[in-house]
């Protein structure tokens, strides 16, 4: 599972997404004005498509989106997923745009709730700080689930919510596995991370264990703000503190162009070992393949097709939304290089055709949505 050079088996996964999806489901603000019909049948079909009859009847519902940044290209990956696999089924979408301020994920989610959202789907957003609207959200029945980066998990349970995505510790591991190959003992490496999310917490933490354990020399991480001057200027300080640094691991995909921009400047021949081969980070590795050497990423685009399947149970069969299907263990977890960058600007190693089409044929059969 964590191969350095593998190619992502996308036939193999999409088959086999497609037998997990199936057992699965047998055990400021702005209004997207556009997803009220969605690209198939209404909503509120229950005997057109191929499903026959038999289809579950699929009534008209709004979800609530609050994102912690689409600025971010990840983000806009599982963002741009979950938003046409919602528009698919019929069901409209409401999106509130956090862009990392904890103050407008507190009002983002109260918005939603007061606005009569049936569910609500968060990103990257850590629960506490939108504690007092998701409070809300528990005491009116209205579902709340979680996708993407993983965020603090502490008030998951008394708050019910439910967590689809990544394991960090497996998304950072091809990374460091790549590292620890090309790298030699005693070799120094710098990191740009921030403590304010888990996910670069936990990913940091992670990765500089396995660096150490393999000699190599990581000195203390620097906290980083969200954007592109902070990490140019906090890689500028670590290569002018460490001029013979070998690397530098931009924890965050909103660092690695940042990062390669300070190397360049410092006329540096230290690499880039860093996370996600979205649509920046893919392009840039493809023109500067001798200093990006490595971007570790995973098939978590399906955790929002999975968040949508879980909700389409929810609404017609009252079946108990839970994380099956889609805990951090469900994902392929693989390091992505110059020798099997996606094709083009791609955002991801699975594309969101490939990952859209099991659970559309399901949703096919199921609810008679058509699957095109």
């Amino acid at each position: 599972m964590h191969g350095t050079h593998r190619r992502w088996p996308l036939a193999a996964f999409a088959a086999l997404l497609l037998v997990l999806a199936l057992s699965v489901s047998a055990c400021g603000s702005s209004d997207d004005d556009a997803s009220g019909g969605g690209s198939s049948a209404a909503a509120d079909t229950s005997s057109s498509g191929s499903g026959g009859g038999d289809a579950k009847k699929v009534e008209p519902k709004t979800i609530g989106w609050v994102d912690a940044t689409l600025a971010g290209s990840f983000q806009q990956r599982i963002y741009q997923a979950g938003k046409a696999a919602i528009e698919h089924v019929g069901w409209k979408v409401k999106t509130v745009d956090t862009k990392g301020d904890p103050a407008a994920a507190a009002s983002g989610v109260s918005s939603m709730v007061q606005s009569g959202v049936d569910a609500i789907v968060m990103s990257a957003v850590t629960p506490s700080t939108a504690r007092a609207g998701l409070l809300q959200a528990k005491a009116k029945g209205i579902p709340v689930l979680m996708v993407g980066s993983a965020v603090d998990n502490s008030l998951n349970e008394s708050l019910g919510l439910t967590y689809i995505g990544e394991d960090e510790n497996e998304l950072a591991k091809p990374l460091g596995d790549l590292m620890v190959k090309d790298l030699k003992k005693g070799d120094t490496v710098g990191v740009l991370t921030t403590t304010a999310l888990k996910s670069a917490v936990t990913r940091t933490e992670a990765l500089s264990a396995q660096l150490k354990a393999a000699g190599i020399n990581v000195i203390r991480p620097l906290e980083t703000g969200f954007d592109f001057s902070a990490g140019q200027k906090n890689a500028a300080t670590l290569l002018n503190q460490n001029p013979d640094m070998a690397a530098i691991v931009p924890i965050f995909d909103l660092w690695t162009a940042a990062t390669v921009s300070a190397i360049k400047s410092a006329k540096s021949d230290a690499k880039v070992y860093s996370f996600y081969a979205d649509a920046v980070s893919t392009p840039l590795m493809r023109k500067n393949p001798d200093i990006i050497l490595g971007l570790t990423d995973a098939t978590s685009i399906t955790s929002s097709y999975l968040a949508v399947d879980k909700l389409l149970a929810y609404f017609t069969s009252k079946t108990k939304i839970d994380a099956s299907g889609g805990e951090g263990k469900d994902y392929t977890y693989d390091v992505v290089t110059k020798d099997n960058l996606p094709p083009g600007s791609q955002n991801g190693p699975l594309s969101q055709t490939d990952a859209e089409k099991p659970f559309y044929e399901k949703w096919a059969t199921e609810y008679g949505i058509a699957a095109s």
